[in-house]
């Protein structure tokens, strides 16, 4: 294919700016040439071909059109980094990931602006309050959570149901709610959470890999974020203080153990280690959060703080092992883990869409990233 005549300069670079990469690693990955090619795209110095075009717009996930038009990409917002020792490396993913959500809501926004949806008046409206505890009151009350209903989930996939009771309570007010999945290749270690804010779609993502109490607390956690409105990547679960925690992060991981595990519901002196496995299963909260949660309640004899604290650790290593061993030989079909990846209530709205003849099966399918006629 030949060169093109005109390209977008100023678009070229937001494009590229949007998901974390500087130009030299840009035109690595469309070429073999040792040039920073895209460096001189962007500069004027030359123009690229039609195919290196086609290249950059699956690189960046833009469409093609964008770097010819005089209609400006908007620069995606900086979202605060919250996380404890990110890998050096990873910005890329989280990047890519973060314009992947930023994409859905303009598009969602667009389409719940045409159809008289007011802006969701959850977000932000916690943000004056100063407690935890009343933080976490203010969040069961505003989105109708009952600990006794998650006291009560039981079996082999209570964790499973608790996550997914508390995930329909957020989208029954329009909080979108997402996962990563393999092809982000983002580890727990690099993200747990994400909270983006919008004024008509704000959107929560969980990290699928990790393990389900987890994956609770995190989504109480990035809730606690939304109620704040202060958007966040985040990858501690630590709600202890910490010089190399965020004040915000220990503050939001407060409100998720409030929430989860109510300071009222301890009456007992101290608890021990048979105390901790039962109301491991009864607030479907990881041992370790536990512990942690009766050690800063003072619920956790001196005498027994260490040891217990060494073998629960260990316990939980083990079980991560064994988690990380299931998971790579569970591979799942592509199309329920896009499910997965863009959330009930996204997926709803765009089926209901097509269906309604609002938008077609291309543009259906785009957004959904799989076959619309395949959702169920």
């Amino acid at each position: 294919m030949g060169q093109v005549k005109f390209i977008n300069k100023r678009n070229l670079q937001i494009a590229r700016e949007n998901v974390g990469l500087d130009t030299l690693i840009a035109s690595k990955k469309i070429s073999t040439s040792k040039i920073d090619l895209v460096s001189k795209w962007e500069n004027g110095d030359s123009l690229p071909t039609w195919s290196q075009v086609n290249k950059l717009s699956k690189l960046y996930g833009v469409p093609e059109l964008l770097f010819f038009s005089d209609e400006s990409i908007q620069k995606n917002k900086i979202i605060p980094d919250y996380r404890v020792g990110p890998e050096q490396g990873d910005e890329e993913k989280i990047k890519k990931l973060t314009n992947l959500v930023i994409r859905r809501q303009k598009w969602l926004e667009r389409k719940l602006q045409t159809e008289g949806i007011p802006k969701n008046n959850l977000q932000g409206s916690g943000k004056n309050i100063q407690s935890p505890e009343a933080l976490a009151n203010f969040i069961r009350d505003g989105l109708d959570i009952s600990l006794n209903q998650i006291k009560e989930i039981s079996g082999v996939s209570a964790r499973r149901k608790t996550l997914k009771y508390l995930i329909q309570k957020a989208e029954s007010r329009y909080i979108f709610v997402g996962k990563t999945i393999s092809y982000h290749k983002i580890s727990v270690e690099e993200m747990r959470g994400l909270f983006i804010s919008n004024d008509y779609c704000p959107y929560i993502i969980l990290n699928r890999k990790d393990a389900l109490s987890a994956q609770i607390f995190s989504f109480v956690h990035e809730l606690a974020h939304l109620f704040r409105k202060t958007d966040a990547i985040s990858n501690s679960l630590d709600f202890r203080q910490s010089n190399s925690i965020s004040s915000e992060e220990i503050f939001c991981n407060k409100v998720a153990a409030e929430l989860l595990m109510p300071k009222k519901e301890f009456t007992q002196e101290f608890y021990g280690k048979s105390d901790i496995d039962k109301l491991s299963e009864l607030y479907k909260v990881s041992k370790l959060s536990l512990f942690y949660r009766l050690k800063d309640l003072d619920k956790i004899s001196k005498n027994e703080k260490d040891s217990l604290e060494s073998e629960i650790q260990e316990e939980t290593q083990k079980n991560i092992l064994q988690k990380n061993a299931r998971n790579k030989k569970e591979g799942g079909s592509y199309i329920n883990n896009m499910k997965d990846s863009n959330g009930n209530l996204f997926n709803n709205i765009i089926s209901n869409a097509y269906l309604e003849n609002k938008i077609s099966y291309l543009e259906a399918s785009k957004l959904l990233k799989f076959s619309v006629e395949r959702y169920e």
